[in-house]
């Protein structure tokens, strides 16, 4: 009886065992959502990717819309620098893909030489400028300079997403430099993943220059011109071998004189010359000055060619005016054959500098060329103005504006003429009584020169 009651038991217990298991269903392992594309997406700001999983019905969310937004079928939109987790769930399960947004690469648009030129031969500085196209997503860039195109690159940050520019200082001259920029964005400031294409410059030497430091004018360098010729504008002034310049302050003084004695008016002012002693052929040439503010005074400091490019003389051999200061305005020029035979141009070829005589009597300017082998670029206190570019020209009248006109080397002049065509009418407004008697009145006005420079 108990060996039944035991076997009872365990057919009891069998069967309740058996019951639990068939009113139980055996649980099986969850499939894992499986990313068969988009499992690492990097991107730059605007571009768009996809994830795709394997099955139906997933859905996806951003760890942070400002990164990167996805939509229901998986598209990956980037808004800004950064990471984020796309998190993708499907039947119960889910998984991470990790997305991450760059800037983009940069376009760098120019590097050019910029900003006034300092220091003597012994301690000099050059500034050159890089522009670029604004990144979307940027907070700021990054600038590489280099004399090696390959190696060595100092880094620049340039903070501001809306920057386009950078200007790099106290570089050495006679140097090229090779520029690239990458942008940045984000807290953890992840940059471009390419750097922007390589752009040179080559920064000039100083190769020759007159200080004006002296007590009288360097005749290694200088001579007189001199006369009373009319100059080919009519002009009033007779120029003199000395008698009307001075140094002060380490500047060359032009003196424009006016001499009134009765009702007998003379003038006399100052014209000097490199010619046949310092001669060049492109480069940077820089010339600090203040000009004359009297009524009919024209200040100049200018360029002749010296006669190897076209033996005809003036206007065949070119001319190059840095800079011209009369009440008519402060223009910068070029004279050659071409320009002086089209009665529109008035003989030559202008470029407005956008100051008044009166502006450039007030204080010192900067006034430059940058002369190369195909065009001149006139300059005001490093800021480009006008272009003189040869190339635009056909080869039916490239000899007339280019070939024997400016390519071969030219020489230095500084005057001061009074009245003519140019300077106009002469009265005393704006001239300095100097001596004022009885017999005789005399004005003078004072065309400062601070320096010519020379950066080949």
């Amino acid at each position: 009886m108990k060996r039944l009651k035991k076997v009872m038991s365990i057919v009891l217990t069998a069967a309740m065992v058996f019951a639990l298991f068939a009113v139980t269903p055996a649980t099986t392992a969850q499939a894992k959502v499986k990313i068969q594309y988009g499992k690492k997406i990097s991107l730059n700001v605007g571009e768009s990717d996809l994830i795709l999983v394997k099955g139906k019905k997933a859905t996806y969310k951003t760890s942070n819309k400002k990164v990167a937004t996805v939509n229901k079928k998986g598209k990956v939109v980037a808004k800004g620098v950064g990471t984020c987790k796309i998190t993708i769930k499907q039947n119960g399960s889910k998984a991470t893909s990790k997305v991450t947004v760059k800037p983009a690469k940069v376009k760098l648009n120019s590097v050019v030489i910029v900003g006034s030129n300092s220091g003597e031969s012994s301690a000099q500085t050059a500034s050159i400028k890089a522009t670029w196209k604004k990144v979307k997503g940027a907070s700021g860039y990054y600038v590489y300079y280099s004399t090696n195109s390959k190696t060595g690159f100092k880094k620049k940050t340039v903070k501001g997403g809306k920057k386009t520019s950078a200007t790099l200082s106290k570089l050495a001259y006679g140097n090229t430099y090779y520029v690239k920029v990458k942008a940045y964005g984000g807290k953890k400031k992840t940059t471009s993943e390419e750097y922007s294409k390589v752009l040179s410059v080559k920064t000039y030497l100083l190769t020759w220059s007159d200080e004006f430091n002296g007590t009288s004018l360097d005749m290694n360098n200088w001579s007189y011109e001199t006369g009373a010729t009319g100059w080919g504008n009519q002009e009033a002034q007779n120029y003199t071998a000395g008698d009307n310049i001075k140094f002060e302050n380490g500047n060359l003084v032009i003196i424009p004189r006016m001499t009134k004695t009765g009702s007998k008016t003379e003038y006399t002012s100052s014209r000097i010359y490199t010619k046949n002693k310092k001669t060049f052929k492109y480069g940077k040439m820089e010339i600090r000055a203040k000009a004359t503010g009297g009524e009919g005074t024209w200040s100049a400091g200018w360029m002749l060619g010296d006669g190897t490019g076209d033996s005809r003389g003036w206007p065949y051999d070119g001319e190059i005016d840095i800079f011209e200061s009369m009440h008519g305005g402060v223009p910068q020029t070029i004279h050659c054959e071409y320009f002086n035979n089209q009665s529109w141009s008035h003989g030559n070829k202008k470029y407005s500098t956008g100051l008044t005589q009166a502006q450039c009597a007030a204080q010192y300017h900067t006034y430059g060329i940058i002369w190369t082998d195909s065009y001149i670029q006139f300059t005001v206190d490093g800021v480009n103005k006008g272009l003189y570019d040869s190339t635009i020209y056909s080869s039916g009248i490239y000899d007339k504006v280019w070939r024997g006109e400016f390519d071969h080397p030219f020489f230095f002049i500084l005057n001061c003429a009074i009245g003519g065509n140019a300077a106009g009418n002469v009265s005393t407004k704006g001239w300095t009584l100097v001596t004022d008697n009885a017999n005789q009145k005399v004005y003078e006005d004072y065309m400062y020169v601070d320096y010519v420079r020379v950066y080949q």
